[in-house]
């Protein structure tokens, strides 16, 4: 069975086959490290069973005070080799980064997804996120972007479900307040 443990720093520099895979955003070095300096009990990383211990998934979490001084979470990044898909790696990293925000006291946690990622919403969705909208030109392809949904869960804390009350249904571009969630 597969199982997690925090990131360790020299893991930045074992998992390049999972970066490289053409279903992962790919982020610099800068932006895993601070990751995992600000926030390591959300980088977590999932190991196959057996020796040498394969690193088949991860998962960059983070954890910040909205506008309304409100703590949430963020998932960053997400992702797990093709061949460990489908299997329940995704659905552990996900409930481990909920628990944690839970926690520490979070209100919900966020993320951002492809719309043409038609899998990771389903799994999403399975495991309680709400679309709240579709951030218009998130994703900066050429030639031409692509736009992003942006999910939210509510946590423990949330008992009254507000923090998905209001969902959009119209595309924005996402404001300056906003721009710091990813």
């Amino acid at each position: 069975m597969t199982s997690l443990r925090e990131m360790k720093l020299d893991d930045l520099f074992k998992f390049n086959s999972l970066v490289l895979d053409p279903h992962t955003e790919v982020y610099s070095l800068k932006f895993f490290l601070t990751h995992l300096l600000k926030w390591p009990e959300l980088s977590q990383i999932a190991v196959a069973p057996g020796p040498g211990g394969r690193r088949v998934g991860y998962i960059f979490g983070k954890y910040l005070e909205s506008k309304l001084y409100e703590w949430h979470g963020h998932v960053c990044a997400l992702t797990v080799s093709d061949d460990y898909r489908r299997t329940g790696v995704a659905t552990l990293l996900m409930r481990h980064i909920a628990r944690a925000l839970d926690a520490k006291g979070a209100l919900y946690v966020d993320l951002f997804l492809r719309c043409s990622n038609r899998p990771a919403l389903s799994l999403y969705s399975s495991l309680g996120y709400v679309l709240r909208r579709t951030v218009l030109d998130y994703y900066p392809d050429e030639p031409v972007p692509e736009n992003a949904f942006n999910m939210r869960k509510p946590l423990a804390r949330d008992v009254l479900r507000r923090s998905v009350a209001v969902v959009y249904t119209v595309p924005q571009c996402l404001s300056e307040d906003d721009s710091g969630d990813h």
